[in-house]
């Protein structure tokens, strides 16, 4: 029987503080995405490539007596509300009072990246509450997404800290493995995790920080060789998430060893030095909607019929990092140069699927297509002659390679895949909730092939290649506008620390001197 007992809460966001409509992140957008609460998160994430299943299997191979909390996520968008924020974070705080007399240890998977409505940091005060319940000899583990903006407060008043190594995020039950395994070892006395952090004035493009290859890839193999030295616990790179507007985004590198406070700080401040030195690796231009979409057909054009799709990503209108799901650019730019066989997923436009829901299966509507949100994702596409070609409920599991992780189970709501363009060439799959498409199971739940087409977008950076790119014949990424554009040019910044690259011109020695 389990003599040591580990409390569990899950509370993510990642925010985006560009976003206009909606103003906030409400506890309607988790119950829409994820909210589990106490025992049935087991049940439910056993074995799920999350951090959160990662950690729950940890428990069960080391005989810990773990007790979820609340498992909660939304996905990204605008600030989360404060009573949203207050809801989630007593729940966790309460939950942790109840067994404070008993409890040896805490886990919180986490983002990294939330900004309450009210507040420039939701984790670090999280954190520091938790600390407040269970006292200073408790040891409290964090793991985040690699796109947190890590803060002095989360620091201070965690003593582990890890984060994924990969984007797309395709270890994220190997980090709740990794921040479980230590958070045991130091209730039983075996290791005493002591942490650094540097941070090094740069952004890191999103689409620049792509694992699988490139300097982003050589950088984590750097971790993972400093990971592997005696007495080393965890070694972190996080790129940040500089779609927030906080005074501490940014890139962070931070390191646990086991009691050496010298060797944390030395490898942290190598991996910062050396990120600092290769920073304009980290930056790059990508062609606008026109010019990506004419690069895409001839890069079909020139496949074998058996090479794949060329897949896109849309960057603006991306609803993993706050976009509004609802771009048209890449849409119109398809329409507009004759791209047949294309397809597009998932456009968030609940009006073209109450209109087609009322048309049925089978018949065409015309409808006005996308750019309702604000005025930053393109025009709204009028007139739009559409052909209903199959409805569903919306619900589908991962089965692939997932950025969002292998197993889980999606509920979109009533979802349409109409057909429009020259020869009703384009398809669209339409969702009444903004949702990524991750995972190509997206496709094939409503009856399209993916892997039979010659071109197809995702609203994303490149967490979709994860799934993608295995079947693609070719990847053409462009830089479209709207509330997740990839250019920190696009944006006003009131509250980051500055100067940093690239918006301000640095010399070498700007760091860290």
């Amino acid at each position: 029987m389990a003599e040591e007992l580990v409390v569990l809460g899950s509370f993510q966001h990642e925010t985006n503080t560009f976003v206009r409509n909606p103003r906030v992140t409400t506890r309607d957008d988790y119950r829409v995405r994820q909210e589990i609460f106490g025992d049935d998160a087991i049940e439910a994430l056993r074995g799920a490539e999350v951090a959160t299943g990662g950690a729950i299997d940890v428990a069960e191979e080391r005989d810990v007596d773990l007790r979820p909390i609340v498992v909660a996520n939304a996905t990204p968008g605008a600030p989360v509300s404060e009573d949203t924020y207050e809801f989630y974070t007593d729940t966790i705080v309460e939950g942790a009072r109840e067994h404070a007399d008993d409890v040896d240890g805490v886990i919180l998977p986490l983002h990294g990246a939330m900004v309450p409505e009210h507040l420039d940091d939701g984790e670090g005060p999280l954190i520091a509450r938790v600390r407040e319940v269970v006292g200073p000899d408790v040891p409290i583990s964090v793991t985040l997404d690699l796109h947190g903006n890590v803060t002095q407060q989360m620091m201070d008043e965690s003593d582990i800290l890890v984060a994924y190594k990969t984007y797309p995020h395709l270890d994220k039950a190997e980090t709740g493995r990794l921040g479980m395994n230590i958070l045991v070892d130091t209730m039983r006395g075996d290791v005493d995790p002591v942490m650094h952090f540097e941070r090094p004035p740069q952004i890191i493009y999103q689409p620049k920080a792509y694992t699988p290859s490139g300097p982003m890839a050589e950088m984590m193999d750097l971790a993972r060789e400093f990971e592997a030295l005696d007495g080393v616990l965890g070694v972190s790179i996080l790129p940040g998430y500089y779609h927030a507007d906080i005074p501490e985004m940014g890139v962070t590198t931070p390191v646990v060893t086991d009691g050496d406070a010298d060797l944390a700080e030395e490898i942290s401040r190598e991996l910062a030095q050396t990120l600092w030195a290769r920073r304009e690796e980290f930056v790059e231009e990508y062609p606008g909607p026109k010019d990506a979409v004419a690069e895409a057909k001839a890069m079909a054009g020139d496949l074998d019929d058996d090479s794949g799709p060329v897949v896109m990503g849309d960057f603006g209108s991306n609803p993993g990092g706050g976009g509004a799901s609802d771009g048209t650019t890449i849409l119109r730019a398809m329409i507009d140069q004759g791209v047949e066989n294309a397809g597009y997923a998932i456009m968030h436009d609940p009006e073209t699927v109450d209109a087609c829901l009322e048309a049925g299966v089978g018949e065409r509507t015309t409808v006005t297509l996308g750019g309702k949100t604000d005025d930053r994702h393109g025009d709204p596409i009028e007139d739009l002659d559409v052909y209903v070609k199959a409805i569903t409920d919306g619900v589908f599991t991962n089965t692939g390679t997932s950025h969002t992780g292998t197993g889980l189970v999606n509920t979109m709501g009533p979802t349409v895949h109409i057909q429009f363009g020259p020869k009703d060439g384009v398809s669209a799959i339409v969702a009444g909730t903004r949702y990524s498409a991750f995972d190509a199971e997206v496709w094939r739940h409503i009856g399209i092939q993916p892997e039979r087409l010659d071109v197809l977008c995702i609203p994303s950076f490149i967490a979709f290649l994860g799934d993608y790119e295995p079947f693609s014949g070719g990847v053409v990424l462009s830089d479209t506008p709207g509330a997740s554009a990839v250019s920190p040019d696009r944006f006003e910044y009131e509250k980051i620390r500055k100067p940093i690259f690239p918006l301000d011109d640095l010399e070498d020695d700007y760091y860290p001197e």
